[in-house]
């Protein structure tokens, strides 16, 4: 019984993984303003719009204006996250975990989750400019760019170039996942 237990865990991971990862690049193509013309975005917002679209055209009368946060995203990953941790505690424990401990975990992987992102966005584009110097052709690259640009100029700041060998994305993934090695560790159980 525990090999199918362990079977359903990955499987509850995975899809909700894949489910938070394109609720993140959402969150991530409004905060760049990145056009719903461009591929990425109309493939993503193609995904999440029959869930988010009602949302937002019911809360757009109480507002204003658009904001480059997008907050009804935010709140639904959070929602998200209560249910996998939900199912993840029943399924690990076979209990429900308490209320505390939930917003524990959601707050934690509300942290972890755009880390990890950002730490896979950087080695990709890490490892797409030794392979192929012309990646940044492709629709995606762009995104890819304008996403971790800030983190390489951040990692150049505390490193600059040495013998023009770039130590600031190294520099920068290495911060990132120091920052979630310490959040799961400190977790009171291990669902992270």
């Amino acid at each position: 019984m525990t090999g199918l237990l362990t079977v359903s865990i990955f499987l509850t991971t995975l899809i909700f993984s894949l489910i938070l990862f394109v609720l993140w690049v959402q969150i991530a193509l409004r905060y760049f303003r990145i056009s719903i013309l461009h591929p990425v975005s109309r493939t993503v917002y193609s995904i999440t719009s029959p869930v988010l679209t009602p949302i937002e055209r019911h809360v757009s009368r109480y507002t204003k204006r658009p904001s480059r946060y997008d907050w009804i995203c935010l709140s639904f990953i959070a929602l998200i996250e209560f249910i996998k941790f939900l199912l993840l505690g029943w399924l690990s424990y076979q209990v429900i975990i308490p209320f505390a401990y939930l917003l524990l975990f959601v707050l934690a992987d509300l942290v972890v989750q755009p880390c990890n992102l950002l730490f896979y966005a950087l080695l990709i584009r890490v490892i797409l400019s030794w392979v192929n110097p012309q990646w940044s052709r492709h629709p995606a690259a762009g995104v890819l760019i304008l996403v971790t640009d800030p983190l390489i100029r951040l990692g150049q700041r505390i490193i600059p170039n040495i013998s023009g060998f770039d130590f600031g994305p190294f520099i920068i993934m290495i911060i990132l996942k120091v920052i979630t090695l310490f959040i799961t560790a400190s977790m009171p159980l291990a669902l992270l």
